[in-house]
Order: C-alpha cells, then structure tokens, then sequence
C-alpha cells in the first residue's frame, strides 16, 4: 500500500494477501503511520502545555504517553490484521469447503472497489470463474449460465450450497 492512499489510512482492504507476511507488512505500516501521526499531535499538546505553564514534563508525563503510543501500535496493527487478513482467510476457507475434491484454485484476485473477490477455478479440465461479495458465492462456466447467488455465511446450507456447488460443476 501507499501513504497517498486514502484507503490506507481507514485501514480498507484494498489487495488480496496470498501470504500473511504481506498483510504483515502493511499492517505494521499501518500502525506506525497511525501512532507517529498520534504522537506528533500529543508532542504539540505537550509543547503548548509546558510553553504557557513553563513547567518541566515529568517522567511519568512521558511513561504514559509512551504507555499510550504502544497501546495505539497495538490496536492499530489488530484492526488491521483483522479487517484485511483473517476476514480474507476466513472467507476463502469457507470456500475451499464449499468446492468438490480435486477442484484446484488458479488465482484469486480482490477488487478493493466492488469488494470482491475473483476466484479462477479447474475442475476435471473446465474452468469456472467465482465471484464472492460476501456473503454471496456466484459460480459460472463460460459459455453456460450462472449458478444464482449462495449464501456462504449461513451455517445451516452449508451442505444444500455444497451439493448445489457439485451439481453445477459436474
């Protein structure tokens, strides 16, 4: 990600992360842009403060604002890691659950404008094309029509999506 990005700075999701040390990365990133923007701001109280009132900052002034920066890099890095990693893992292993034996997933890419993920699929040599806006799950061939909307964030059709899933794609 970019520090231009205005996405960055809300923390969206704008790439899909094949490995966790690339979310990792960003997220780190992330936390360290937050808590330096933080700390500049509470460096400016601290110098108006201490310029009006001409007193010295004490050392437990410092301790717990360096106490608070940490706990910003901490949450920061969370939220992060949250909404752009385990969401993704999440939902790409409940698709992986979903799919017939032997069904092998060829890329997937994420659209951080549709929030979307496009999944390329090979199934005994047919090669279908899946799209999850979660919590809906469309499945096409080319050349057929699309398998209708499944919702893959519901527990109790997990095996009525699965057979619907193995149906299509035989």
């Amino acid at each position: 990600m970019k520090l231009t990005d205005k996405r960055f700075w809300s923390g969206d999701k704008t790439d899909y992360y094949s490995f966790f040390k690339y979310a990792l990365s960003d997220s780190v990133l992330f936390s360290i842009s937050w808590t330096l923007a933080i700390s500049l701001i509470l460096c400016l109280i601290l110098l108006i403060i201490g310029l009006h009132n001409e007193e010295s900052i004490s050392w437990h002034t410092i301790s717990v604002g360096l106490i608070f920066l940490f706990i910003v890099f901490i949450i920061s890095n969370g939220m992060f890691l949250y909404e752009n990693w385990m969401r993704q893992y999440i939902i790409i292993g409940k698709v992986k659950k979903l799919l017939p034996e032997g069904c092998a997933m060829k890329s997937i890419n994420f659209d951080g404008v549709r929030k979307e993920y496009k999944i390329m699929l090979k199934y005994k040599g047919k090669m279908f094309r899946a799209t999850i806006e979660y919590p809906f799950f469309y499945l096409s061939e080319s050349g057929t029509r699309a398998l209708g909307a499944l919702n893959i964030g519901a527990r109790k059709c997990f095996a009525e999506n699965k057979s619907l899933i193995m149906d299509y794609m035989s």
